[in-house]
């Protein structure tokens, strides 16, 4: 029996659990955990306005993910126009992110559906990446520290406006 062989493969299996476990450990490398902080990131607005996630501190915010081409998204944005429009004065921030690669198609979509809330452009999707986004339309509810609270995957209605806002009291006690 040849002993290097199998001791080379049980040295170098050993490291690559070692990096996995460590990976997992400093919170990389996996799908947004509940509890972990939220990753910071800076997005533009249709404008060229520059913010940060980070801005946001003190807030709850809602950080939804979105393209034009998505009808669940579509179907979804009425909803989230009535959710911004409830708790816009409030401690509360609507951050809708678009992965359309093109800007145009996400003003276009906005105009047709004459929405106010929020909304920034993510045409590489690096935000979208960061948040391990894979289905649209996607939501995170962020505490007022940064921490994930929530996550969505799929769209989202009124129907969670009362959990919105006993979020939004419990951070205004």
């Amino acid at each position: 029996m040849r002993l290097k062989p199998i001791l080379f493969f049980l040295v170098v299996g050993g490291v690559i659990a070692f990096l996995i476990a460590n990976q997992a450990r400093q919170g990389g490398g996996g799908a947004i955990r509940i509890g972990q902080v939220a990753p910071d990131f800076t997005v533009r607005d249709p404008a060229g306005k520059q913010v940060k996630l980070s801005d946001f501190r003190g807030k709850l915010v809602f950080l939804n993910f979105w393209a034009s081409w998505c009808a669940p998204c579509a179907a979804e944005m009425p909803d989230l126009e009535t959710m911004n429009q409830n708790f816009k004065s409030r401690n509360f921030q609507m951050i809708a992110i678009s992965t359309d690669a093109d800007v145009k198609d996400a003003i276009k979509f906005y105009q047709d559906r004459n929405l106010t809330l929020p909304w920034f452009s993510d045409p590489g999707r690096n935000v979208a990446d960061r948040y391990h986004v894979n289905v649209y339309p996607e939501t995170f509810l962020i505490d007022a520290n940064g921490h994930v609270i929530k996550h969505y995957p799929g769209p989202v209605n009124t129907q969670i406006m009362a959990q919105i806002d006993k979020f939004i009291a419990d951070q205004e006690t």
